[in-house]
């Protein structure tokens, strides 16, 4: 685990904020206001004193899970600390009312929608959001899928509950990429998945990371400007309403070419039975030393990716 401490833990916090609010992730990816909000009570700045450090992830330069999981568990425990400790223990409980006044999100959440009916049935939209132990990433999941009513239930209006065996479902291949997520899910009995995105916020990258190594391109652009960061949005949609496969995310191993011959022509065949296809796409935003440097090392890579800096 990296760690940062003091002025280098605050201005860590404050570039990621200013990062991620002008990359203003769209309705695909993590809830950028809640994520931002979290972030605003690290280091010693935002925890108001409380704590002193910042626990980065090394593999994604993201603030560790456990970092964010106190910030979340803090945000539960408020209400209860300032009843009982508020008078004795009065700078703590600038932070808490802090806290009490905002909403943190979950490391997990399972929303499900009902979008109509057809003749195979009732058709749901499931929102998956998580903190990604795996890749130490903010990760959402979108599904456009037909379900029948074992893995979903209706309430009222468009709101629906999702079982215990669809909620275990979902929770055991959330750590797959946009396509493997669809494979699966295809597989479950009474599921009809028209379309999986997987929108993801992060890595993080800058000067400092090495486990597991930052992409040569990146290293190259962090070295020739110091002090520079680099942020990822990646983009994953895999369904029957794709309408081309492609592949415009030079840094992103899809499954299917992780795979052997064998193995990858089975998938091809099941894919082709599904009348599914895979397109990926990222979005870099960069600090502004960065922007020029990082502009022409994609354009010499023949990589034509949105760059922007804050």
């Amino acid at each position: 685990m990296l760690q940062l401490t003091g002025e280098a833990a605050d201005g860590y916090v404050a570039v990621l904020r200013k990062l991620l609010a002008v990359a203003r992730p769209g309705a695909q990816f993590p809830d950028a206001r809640g994520l931002d909000a979290q972030l605003s009570f690290l280091g010693p700045a935002g925890s108001r004193g409380v704590r002193g450090v910042v626990d980065v992830d090394p593999a994604s330069g993201l603030p560790s899970v456990r970092e964010l999981l106190r910030v979340r568990a803090d945000r539960e425990l408020a209400d209860a600390f300032l009843k009982e400790h508020a008078a004795a223990l009065p700078e703590k409980a600038i932070y808490y009312r802090a806290l009490a006044a905002v909403g943190i999100p979950a490391a997990s959440s399972l929303d499900v929608r009902l979008r109509g009916r057809d003749r195979a049935g009732a058709r749901f939209e499931v929102v998956h959001d998580r903190l990604d132990a795996a890749s130490g990433c903010v990760v959402r999941f979108t599904m456009q899928l037909t379900a029948s009513g074992k893995h979903v239930g209706l309430a009222r209006g468009d709101l629906s509950e999702p079982t215990a065996r669809f909620k275990a479902v979902v929770e055991k291949y959330a750590g797959a990429d946009a396509e493997l997520a669809l494979l699966l899910l295809a597989e479950q009995d009474g599921v009809r998945v028209r379309e999986v995105v997987r929108g993801q916020i992060g890595p993080l990258h800058f000067a400092g990371l090495s486990s597991p190594p930052v992409p040569s391109l990146v290293a190259a652009v962090l070295a020739a400007a110091p002090g520079a960061f680099v942020l990822h949005l990646a983009l994953e949609r895999a369904g029957t309403d794709v309408s081309e496969e492609n592949n415009r995310d030079p840094f992103a191993i899809g499954y299917r070419d992780s795979l052997g011959p064998d193995a990858r022509a089975g998938v091809e065949r099941r894919r082709a039975d599904l009348g599914y296809k895979v397109a990926r796409e990222r979005r870099l935003y960069c600090t502004p030393s960065a922007e020029i440097v990082l502009a022409a090392a994609l354009a010499r890579a023949g990589a034509k990716l949105v760059v922007r800096s804050a």
